[in-house]
């Protein structure tokens, strides 16, 4: 597998995708971050960046900064759901 391919989440490997998300969970700077806040939409995330680490990467970086800017500091579906609108079609 490599970064241009998409990262699994299915009944043979869901595992990747979830370590994935924990790594961000990890590194976010949010004050107010619920634990397993990306890892428990990870269906979501998946279905909507269709697995690709760049559209993922930039859902999670638009979803913090909603969050910032809301003084949320919690990404939830309604900041993904922000976030993956402004992907386009």
């Amino acid at each position: 597998m490599t970064w241009l391919h998409p990262l699994p989440l299915d009944t043979e490997d869901d595992e990747t995708f979830r370590r994935v998300l924990a790594s961000f969970e990890a590194d976010l700077s949010l004050y107010r971050l619920e634990e397993n806040a990306l890892s428990k939409h990870a269906v979501t995330l998946h279905q909507r960046t269709g697995g690709y680490f760049k559209a993922l990467t930039y859902v999670i970086s638009t979803a913090a900064v909603l969050a910032i800017r809301s003084g949320s500091e919690n990404i939830t579906e309604k900041e993904i759901d922000a976030a993956t609108a402004q992907l386009g079609p």
